[in-house]
């Protein structure tokens, strides 16, 4: 009989250890490790000032170049004379077929009293409704140069230009060569030498 008590013991104590031991697998709840607070730094908050403070401004350095001064390039003699030299070139060279091209296209060099003069020129010239069929043209070129006066202050100057001239007329092989000085006058018109007047003294 009391081995029969025993043995029930035994089997109620054994479910009761096997019921505590599900209970503690499948139903309690570790509680977790304690999590680990980190310490935030406090925001530090700025402290007016009073009066407030004014920071002061930071002084640019700039360095000032001087502007140079524009001086306006005076013409020499050598200069004008080699435009005088140019000019009498193309002045001096022209045909009967060219329509006076050598006046108009110099025009822009010319005062404007030495304007009206070629226009005239050239009007005078049309009128008398000289021969074209047959070629008639002279052909200029500079053998040298010489500047009888130049007064830069008075703005007068005066060039005189050495050429050779060859004539032809007809068929080409009829030419002729002469020589013939010119005499070119210079006047300074609003800042710029322009021609105002061509003279052929030995002409």
């Amino acid at each position: 009989m009391n081995k029969k008590i025993w043995g029930i013991i035994i089997i109620v104590m054994a479910l009761i250890i096997i019921a505590c031991i599900v209970y503690v697998i499948f139903f309690y709840q570790f509680s977790s490790a304690p999590e680990q607070v980190v310490e935030q730094p406090a925001a530090v908050v700025p402290v007016a000032t009073f009066p407030p403070a004014v920071e002061s401004p930071v002084k640019t350095i700039t360095t000032v170049q001087p502007i140079a001064t524009f001086k306006k390039t005076e013409m020499r003699s050598d200069d004008l004379a080699r435009m005088a030299s140019a000019f009498a070139e193309r002045f001096s060279s022209f045909s009967n077929q060219s329509d006076y091209g050598n006046v108009r296209d110099l025009q822009i060099f010319m005062t404007d009293a030495m304007k009206i003069w070629a226009e005239n020129y050239i009007t005078d010239a049309r009128a008398k409704k000289t021969q074209t069929t047959i070629y008639y043209g002279i052909v200029t070129k500079v053998i040298s140069n010489e500047v009888k006066q130049f007064d830069s202050d008075a703005g007068i100057a005066e060039i005189l230009v050495k050429t050779q001239r060859r004539e032809s007329a007809g068929i080409a092989g009829n030419s002729e060569i002469f020589y013939q000085d010119i005499i070119i006058k210079y006047v300074r018109e609003q800042g710029i030498w322009r021609v105002d007047g061509i003279y052929w003294p030995n002409k």
